[in-house]
């Protein structure tokens, strides 16, 4: 009986189904078993396996049973729109099982995600942002300090670590009351981030069972589940915590409030308030803005350490400004006014984005049309930063980090192309604190007297995107970014 229903599906799904007039191949549109393959077996390589399909089929693809694939920038304004423009909402199976149901990235409907959304924003805003640049500065200090201990000792350090724990750190300096420090500790607390995201990238089932199974169990069964169990477990406190304070509705509205407290007191439904769901919205913001912005800072690390001429030109971009540090701190609106430190900026980002994945909308009222095909509405379809900022068309040499490329008049089509961040009502919630953190962190750490930082059995390959696990990252076996401290 199963076999006979895989058969009908299949001559279905090729045949007769709504996508069936759109190319690809057969054996993608008939079973979701080549995406799972690439993603699951090979880890992380369907996004390279679709840019395959594009470059065999054209520039709109079935990669899969139910889902169109488009690799054409001039598209990109058209599926990723602003909540004025349409409705937008997320491929239902993209949310399923993956734990953070109380979030509002995974909220599917467009006005539910809008609800969720709404008094998040005003948090992440670049004017609230700008009022975080001492905090930011903070953070940067404390790993500076805590590098300067290993000055001249030939201890190793792992810059993904460093700057995990920083970012992590600030996150929950935002959103949370009496958050844990990961930057004070001796290792730099990098288990608990590297345990969240070996779950959601590897077993993502697992997350919504995992805070339901005894810890010891759980640490036998599955170690990193029990680190996320821990992680949640202490997020759940610190929210407690925030409920037990309590926070009138005109003193949330204050900067020293945290995130949480702010929705407390909000005007949002007494059933968005409810702990298991703060601490899924908790875990996705922190999931989402710790590993990033990490990656990015130590990809741009990486090259500006290798390359002793990328080095030099940032440190000689920010030693007017950073002349009088640490007692006087440069806003990052002027740091932004650095041309060769922007240009090393918008180079990271390209080569380590947020996500590599392809991002999946849906619109549930109207059809959209590209070119002479008309995509039929609700069907998920999708675009991949991966394939816009590796466009050799518009990036020459897309492999090689070359900051100069972003300098002087360039060609307008590399802006068009520069998606870190998505765009539309569903865009990065933290991109004003991500190029904050770029901009203070880079200044900081590459001016002229900061500890110098020397690779230690390093190389391109630990910073080369190689796997798409939701976040972009190395090779399997990389090691890391690591250094010793002069």
């Amino acid at each position: 009986m199963f076999i006979l229903y895989a058969i009908v599906l299949a001559v279905y799904r090729l045949y007769f189904s709504p996508l069936s007039k759109f190319p690809g191949p057969k054996f993608t549109a008939a079973s979701g078993w080549f995406e799972f393959y690439h993603d699951v077996v090979k880890r992380g390589q369907f996004v390279y396996a679709v840019a395959e399909m594009h470059n065999q089929y054209g520039p709109i693809v079935r990669i899969n049973p139910w889902e169109i694939s488009v690799r054409d920038p001039s598209f990109y304004n058209t599926l990723y729109v602003a909540g004025s423009v349409r409705r937008t909402e997320i491929f239902k199976q993209l949310r399923d099982g993956i734990g953070i149901d109380g979030s509002h990235a995974v909220a599917e409907d467009h006005d539910f995600h809008r609800m969720r959304r709404k008094p998040l924003d005003p948090f992440f805003s670049r004017q609230q942002v700008q009022r975080y640049e001492e905090m930011i500065v903070e953070e940067i200090k404390i790993i500076e300090d805590r590098l300067k201990e290993h000055r001249d000792t030939r201890t190793v350090v792992t810059m993904d670590y460093v700057f995990t724990a920083m970012t992590g750190d600030l996150i929950g300096k935002i959103c949370l009351v009496d958050p844990p420090s990961f930057a004070g500790e001796p290792d730099f607390s990098p288990d608990c981030f590297f345990a969240l995201i070996a779950l959601y990238t590897n077993f993502t089932f697992l997350v919504g069972w995992a805070r339901h199974i005894p810890r010891k169990v759980l640490f036998r069964l599955i170690p990193f589940a029990a680190r996320y169990r821990a992680l949640s477990d202490l997020t759940d406190t610190c929210i407690k915590k925030a409920k037990a304070r309590g926070v009138n509705k005109e003193a949330s509205n204050s900067h020293s409030v945290s995130l949480i407290e702010h929705l407390l007191a909000s005007n949002i439904p007494e059933s968005e308030k409810t702990t298991d769901r703060l601490v899924g919205e908790f875990i996705s913001i922190l999931s989402a803005g710790t590993m990033t912005t990490a990656r990015t800072l130590v990809t741009i690390t990486y090259y500006a350490c290798a390359y002793p001429e990328v080095g030099e030109k940032l440190r000689e971009a920010v030693t007017e400004v950073m002349a009088n540090y640490p007692d006087s701190v440069p806003r990052w609106s002027d740091l932004e006014k650095i041309p060769y430190l922007a240009a090393c900026v918008k180079e990271g980002l390209r080569l380590s984005p947020g996500t590599l994945r392809r991002v999946v909308r849906c619109s549930p009222d109207v059809a959209l049309q590209y070119k002479e095909w008309e995509i039929p509405k609700n069907v998920p379809t999708s675009m991949s930063a991966y394939m816009s900022h590796s466009d050799p068309a518009v990036y020459p040499e897309p492999a090689t980090f070359n900051p100069e490329r972003w300098m002087g008049e360039y060609d307008p089509q590399m802006d068009r192309n520069f998606i870190p961040f998505s765009k539309g009502s569903r865009s990065c919630l933290g991109m004003n604190l991500a190029y904050a953190e770029l901009y203070l962190g880079l200044a900081i750490m590459f001016r002229p007297d900061a500890p110098k930082l020397t690779l230690y059995d390093t190389d391109e390959s630990d910073v080369y995107p190689k796997l798409d696990l939701f976040i972009v990252a190395p090779k399997v076996d990389s090691r890391g970014v690591r250094v010793t401290v002069g």
